[in-house]
């Protein structure tokens, strides 16, 4: 008790010092390699400095290993969701397993590795294998109860819809096409969900929903399947302020939006709006990408949340959310040509790119891109998710496409 009423009259600095020490211990990091990360972190030696393309592949590498042993450790082949600090490997994650085939598939390509390719298959098989009678696919790790989830039910979607185009067998179309009936049948007639989503309350990031209902509706040539999907775009403009800014675009009620759920929401929209060739919904998008872009460029660097006016939280990054606004940003230079998106993508990308280990000799921190920065602050805690790979690599990719361009552009010139 003493101790608590000492800790109570300290500077609030040295009070969030003393927390992190305590919450330190309870993690066990007796491993080198873990208390070397968390030393790194607490030193705050991260680096942002402009790295050269080689260095980029590099890189590039590690994060797809790491992928490779996230699946290896699920041994039906699912991709693990995260690496823990003290428990390690998790089990398989159906949700995020989904939207990386789409990555393996591209890395496929570009990386010239065409062991991922049969990665991709696996992943889509598994997913093929446990996706409920009514349509659906379940919330959480493979070994939760096998609840309903409209999220994840539309990202495991645009995975079955990236097997489908790669590997042209119909099962993939077929489970897509099922999986978008149901989430039809659950949508309410204002365009929201408010059945079998996270936290039991509507949210605006459903907006990467529509997203694979746009496009397996466009590929099967089902209509109903986009018309649901401009049904929730519509619900989804009623919730944006002014200034940009979403309701409804948090995982915890009374939050703020993390920067990840923020990237969600501006990426179903921009998404959609470039399928369904309508600019309300690129506009929506960018408007609130651009605040974004305007606040990074002022402060170099994002906060984790931010408010209604945009204020933010600056005692963490959410990694995730930073990787996703550089897709968003490379994205947003390819529809408008307007070099501040790349700029800002370029210089984000650095600070990620500064956070991972290429050296580390566990497997679960070399090439892995943690939650938050510092390891310790609120998202995802001392773990390592498979998005934050996921979305990172992507974001590497668009970032090439858009040096590529730029620089034939110049060549033209």
């Amino acid at each position: 008790m003493a101790r608590e009423v000492i800790k109570q009259r300290l500077p609030a600095s040295i009070q969030k010092l003393f927390q992190v020490f305590e919450e330190a211990a309870e993690i066990p990091l007796h491993r080198p390699s873990h208390m070397r990360f968390w030393l790194r972190d607490f030193a705050g030696q991260t680096s942002s400095q402009r790295l050269p393309e080689s260095s980029r592949l590099a890189y590039q590498q590690a994060m797809v290993e790491w992928i490779k042993n996230a699946q290896d450790a699920d041994i039906v082949r699912g991709v693990a969701a995260y690496y823990q600090f003290g428990s390690g490997r998790s089990a398989g994650y159906p949700e995020t397993t989904g939207y990386i085939i789409m990555t393996c598939i591209e890395a496929a390509n570009r990386l010239g590795d065409p062991g991922l390719l049969t990665r991709a298959r696996r992943m889509a098989d598994w997913e093929l294998g446990i996706q409920l009678p009514e349509g659906a696919w379940q919330g959480g790790l493979v070994t939760a109860p096998r609840v309903p989830s409209v999220f994840n039910t539309g990202q495991i979607m645009q995975g079955m819809l990236a097997a489908y185009l790669a590997f042209g067998e119909d099962d993939y179309l077929d489970a897509a096409l099922k999986a978008g009936r149901w989430l039809v049948s659950q949508q309410d007639l204002d365009g929201a969900w408010r059945r079998y989503v996270y936290n039991n309350f509507p949210n605006t990031y459903s907006s990467r929903v529509a997203w694979p209902l746009t496009a397996v509706g466009q590929v099967a040539g089902e209509p109903w399947l986009r018309n649901a999907a401009i049904q929730h775009l519509h619900w989804v403009h009623r919730y944006q302020h002014d200034n940009g800014w979403f309701d409804h675009c948090t995982l915890e009620i009374g939050d703020h939006p993390l920067t990840h759920t923020l990237g969600y929401t501006i990426e179903g929209l921009i998404e959609c709006g470039v399928l369904l060739k309508d600019e309300q919904w690129v506009a929506m998008g960018q408007r609130a990408a651009d605040v974004l872009l305007r606040r990074f460029e002022i402060r170099g660097r994002l906060a984790g949340t931010y408010d209604k006016s945009w204020r933010g939280d600056f005692s963490f990054a959410c990694v995730t959310g930073c990787a996703q606004l550089s897709l968003i940003w490379s994205r947003l230079f390819e529809i408008t040509g307007d070099a501040r998106y790349v700029n800002a993508a370029l210089k984000i990308n650095d600070y990620v790119l500064g956070l991972v280990d290429l050296h580390s000799k566990c497997p679960g921190i070399r090439g892995g891109i943690k939650g938050s920065d510092p390891i310790w602050g609120p998202y995802m805690t001392y773990r390592m998710p498979s998005w934050a790979v996921k979305f990172s690599l992507d974001a590497l990719f668009r970032e090439a496409d858009a040096l590529r361009r730029i620089e034939g552009d110049c060549e033209c010139a």
